[in-house]
């Protein structure tokens, strides 16, 4: 009797304490959504200011692939664009580089410049952010809109689980944009490889 009282009582422990970080994780990603939607915001009324003027009508960009995204500057974070995912209704605003507590707030560039079509995304695997990328399919568009407003036009085309020690195979391939997240195990990473399509 006592045994099973002993059982009963680690069952009910070990139960309350998976609800406690079950509400934990939905308490963070809604204040993380709150949070991305405030900064979309800001930005938006920020860039409104810093429009760029293109005295020809061809982005500095196509002139110069080498020129370096725009950033604006929020809440003391720079933030170089937006990825926008139709399938999954996202609009997320993108930082310029990441750390460990940027990616609490919005998806970040790992590397590269969508100017020169090697950019990599990371986010956390929030709901709000990228922790429903398991979920795109080959085909569905993803695109990018920087800080002028230029948007640019993606396929996806590959879907791969990678290792977390894969950092090799991350940057290799020939990959016009990939996004990346953690698994919920935290052990690999959802990949999500990606093709410009030109216009």
């Amino acid at each position: 009797m006592l045994k099973t009282n002993k059982f009963f009582l680690f069952g009910t422990i070990f139960i309350l304490a998976g609800l406690a970080l079950f509400s934990k994780n939905l308490w963070e990603d809604y204040q993380v959504g709150k949070n991305t939607d405030l900064i979309k915001v800001m930005l938006e009324e920020k860039k409104q200011e810093e429009i760029e003027e293109k005295i020809d009508g061809i982005p500095d960009y196509i002139k110069n692939p080498n020129i370096e995204m725009k950033k604006v500057m929020v809440g003391g974070n720079e933030y170089i664009g937006y990825v926008i995912i139709p399938s999954l209704g996202l609009d997320l605003p993108v930082l310029s580089s990441w750390s460990y507590s940027k990616l609490k707030i919005a998806p970040a560039r790992y590397e590269g410049s969508v100017y020169q079509n090697n950019m990599i995304l990371l986010a956390h695997n929030y709901k709000v952010h990228f922790g429903k990328i398991y979920r795109l399919n080959i085909g569905d568009i993803i695109q990018f809109k920087d800080m002028n407003g230029n948007i640019f036009d993606f396929s996806v085309e590959k879907k791969e689980e990678l290792d977390e020690l894969q950092v090799e195979d991350m940057l290799s391939g020939d990959w016009d944009l990939t996004l990346f997240t953690c698994t919920l195990d935290g052990e690999a990473r959802t990949t999500v490889r990606c093709k410009r399509i030109e216009k």
